[in-house]
């Protein structure tokens, strides 16, 4: 597939802008122009359902599963795969002129637009079009998946006829019977389930509503797509129905006039037994079509504008300088609220609702990447996500019985809280999964203070990943308490013993945790005591915590004073990067891992992100020496990886540097930087894009509660703006050329630090610190800086 023309997505305010159709950017446009409310997802195919690459119509959690296909197994594999699937179609309006029907392949396109609004929440798109035959039509659409309705989708469709009128046929259905999308050579991608997965079992259909009814074949889901059609015209027309076992449309016939008008307002409701009792299912779909038919088109896409109204006031970057990057930062933001669960049942697939890679598994990308922007902007959704993790905490409690361990292992991917990662060095030993949850879910509860979340959820799950820590590392004399076997963020290096990032991220899990049950014992005695009698906690626990994390184990070579990605890491020789050619990245599709293993390579930074996550323990040498060495060893071949690179650039001085690497991550979708947006964005990185900008130039730190800046712009750019929540306040950062402004907006008084300025922020009193001198040239003169790699993930 050809990558789109950037001029094709001219940079507008709000607005991502295809001005004209080209079909080698088909497959990748559908994903860009997804629009999806975190629950539902939808591909941005044309409604006529012609030239599509692959449509997609996505629930959040709503899987199916198959027993995974070992050559050889062992005990505590993992079972099942998982595999979100893909539901009933219902974009599907088709056009037929006469006996022509509408197919972009065919006749003449007179004129073509089709933008996302971001401040709208819809998709539009307007098309002139001349068929076969030569009568000249224009079709405008409008589509919009509900942030304010969970269940609702909905599609106004206008057809009007130039100068010669026609017959047209206008057919607006349902379609049961969908693919999925697979990725032959691509393991990141996902595979096919050997059966098809949704067996359809009823269909309803009169004159102005329609139903199918699907169950899967092995999870036993049942789920109902209802839809509403609701068609408005000057001319004369009739209206019939189609129903098979998969399929339920109506047929309009409509003698149209010269200039003649036809308006079609097409109201979809999906309801699944996820959420709801199978025997409900029908009522409750067709009770929300009919109110939202019942509020009309208009008073869906109000509700629309109203809530991102609110949204983009607490969540909106500003770029002075560079109208592109703006558009890449808006279009990033607004993608990762649409992946965004928010009902405490689900959580953020890699590819969020707009493709099927990674099967729709729910990573570590969520609380290392997404939480910080959602805590920070709409702290309700990050509560949402966590709320996920703690909603699986039986499973992952399993899961460690499973592998002789105390406490609880939450999967490395997954949908419903059961492992289903098939290779375990690179899945169930990333054990630094734990420490991440608990490390999001306390920062949460730092930056928000949500004191009924920590006392709810977040204490019981620092309980049992503490234990689990606890159990799973073992004292060795002359080094201290270690964790052996493990991998780490870098996927380029597995089943290693002391992983630095697994190590420090224990060791705070340990500290964390105990410092949360002495501060819950001390200051809400009633909840501690529920809590010890539901895990049977016993205080004698903080204790051995305490000791282990005093203890544990982080390899340092003094001599070259840098931090061992593990204890074996420099006894590997170098990857021989010279030698490999471009068209051999991803290196995971192009080599053995156990080639790759026996190097020094990166897939993702690894201590460079222990650095970021862990930064109050080390120090600005510490830092700039450690991101120096292991900068030149990465690949860049996970999508992860450019933002904290970028992050770890800036802090460090590098700022040219840091803004190459921000440009790789903000444009990677946009851009299709790495040939694969067809597949579904990269959700994470998208997250990474506000990482980046906050963290990385405004250089945001928030150690245990304390939030400082150090801001550094790029020579690139003007100004940057954008707020921040913190407990109750919220505040605007105003980053100039030589100046930073900080201008509580609402909430108490906050304390924060610019540089070491300690500033106090209060209702009618402007703040602002200097910013110091920017580095020579950018960057350090003693940076290997390596020729920049795509992320390929």
């Amino acid at each position: 597939m050809n990558q789109p023309d950037s001029a094709t997505f001219a940079p507008h305010r709000f607005l991502i802008v295809e001005d004209s159709y080209d079909p080698s950017a088909v497959a990748a446009n559908e994903t860009l122009f997804c629009v999806a409310n975190g629950y539902i997802g939808i591909r941005g195919t044309f409604e006529e359902g012609r030239g599509a690459y692959h449509h997609g119509t996505y629930l959040n959690g709503f899987y199916e599963t198959e027993p995974i296909i070992y050559g050889e197994h062992a005990y505590g594999f993992a079972k099942n795969k998982q595999r979100m699937l893909n539901v009933t179609e219902g974009t599907m309006i088709q056009l037929y002129v006469d006996d022509d029907p509408l197919d972009l392949s065919t006749g003449k396109i007179i004129e073509y637009r089709r933008y996302l609004d971001m401040e709208k929440g819809c998709l539009n798109r307007e098309l002139t079009w001349s068929s076969p035959s030569g009568k000249l039509i224009t079709i405008e659409s409008t589509r919009l998946v509900s942030f304010v309705r969970e269940h609702i989708a909905a599609i106004r469709w206008k057809c009007r006829m130039h100068e010669q009128g026609a017959t047209l046929t206008v057919i607006s259905g349902m379609f049961g019977k969908v693919k999925a999308q697979v990725g032959h050579e691509d393991p990141r991608v996902g595979t096919a389930l050997r059966q098809n997965a949704l067996i359809p079992t009823g269909k309803k259909i009169d004159n102005v509503y329609g139903s199918l009814r699907h169950i899967t074949r092995n999870t036993r889901f049942n789920i109902v797509c209802t839809m509403a059609n609701e068609l408005t015209t000057d001319s004369h027309f009739a209206t019939f129905q189609q129903a098979t076992s998969q399929e339920v449309s109506h047929r309009f016939q409509i003698n149209a006039n010269p200039q003649s008008e036809v308006t079609l307002s097409k109201y979809l409701c999906y309801y699944s037994s996820i959420a709801s009792a199978p025997k409900k299912l029908s009522a409750l779909s067709m009770k929300d079509v009919q109110e939202a038919r019942k509020a009309g088109f208009d008073r869906l896409l109000a509700e629309q504008a109203a809530y991102l109204s609110d949204f983009w006031r607490t969540s909106d970057v500003r770029i002075e300088g560079d109208p592109s990057v703006q558009q890449s930062v808006r279009f990033n933001i607004f993608h990762v609220l649409q992946a965004a669960g928010r009902n405490s049942r689900t959580n953020i697939a890699a590819k969020g609702l707009t493709g099927e890679g990674y099967e729709g598994h729910y990573f570590w990308d969520t609380e290392i990447y997404a939480v910080p922007f959602f805590m920070y902007t709409n702290p309700n959704i990050a509560r949402h996500l966590l709320e996920y993790r703690y909603n699986i905490l039986d499973k992952a409690r399993e899961r460690a019985r499973e592998l002789d361990l105390n406490g609880a292992l939450f999967p490395w991917r997954t949908i419903n809280g059961e492992e289903a990662s098939a290779y375990f060095p690179a899945g169930t030993a990333q054990y630094h999964i734990n420490a991440d949850i608990f490390y999001a879910m306390r920062k949460y509860w730092l930056v928000t203070g949500d004191t009924e979340f920590m006392l709810r959820c977040g204490a019981e799950v620092g309980i049992e990943t503490a234990r689990f820590w606890l159990d799973m590392g073992d004292y060795i004399p002359g080094k201290g308490y270690c964790f052996n076997e493990v991998t780490g963020p870098n996927e380029y290096t597995a089943l290693v013993n002391n992983n630095t990032y697994t190590n420090l991220m224990a060791r705070s899990n340990l500290e964390q945790a105990a410092s949360v049950m002495e501060w819950m014992r001390d200051n809400h005695p009633e909840e501690f005591a529920r809590l010890q009698d539901k895990t049977r906690f016993e205080e004698q626990e903080i204790n051995d915590w305490k000791n282990a994390a005093d203890r544990v184990y982080v390899p340092h070579n003094r001599e070259l004073g840098l931090y061992a990605q593990d204890d074996s890491f420099f006894d590997k020789a170098v990857w021989d990067f010279d030698g490999t050619p471009p068209d051999k990245y991803p290196l995971l599709l192009y080599y053995h891992p156990l080639t790759i293993y026996r190097y020094q390579v990166l897939k993702q930074p690894d201590v460079v992100l222990a650095m970021l996550l862990q930064g109050d323990r080390f120090s600005q040498e510490e830092k700039r020496r450690n991101f120096d060495y292991y900068d030149a060893l990465t690949t860049g071949d996970s999508s992860l990886s450019p933002c904290v690179q970028s992050i770890g650039a800036a802090e460090v001085g590098y700022i040219d540097l840091a803004y190459d690497y921000f440009m790789q991550t903000a444009r990677m979708d946009l851009d299709d930087i790495n040939r694969n947006v067809k597949d579904g964005v990269h959700t994470a990185a998208m997250a990474g894009t506000w990482l980046s900008v906050v963290y990385g130039f405004a250089g945001l730190r928030d150690y245990d509660g304390r939030i400082s800046f150090r801001p550094q712009l790029p020579p690139e750019w003007k100004g940057i703006s954008f707020r921040l929540r913190v407990r109750s306040s919220l505040f605007e950062v105003r980053i100039g050329e030589q100046e930073t402004q900080y201008e509580l907006l609402e909430g108490d008084p906050l304390t924060i630090h610019h540089g070491d300025e300690e500033i106090r922020l209060e209702h009618g009193r402007s703040a602002s610190g200097r910013h110091g001198p920017r580095p020579i040239n950018g960057m350090h003169s003693g940076s290997p800086r390596r020729n920049l790699r795509r992320a390929k993930a």
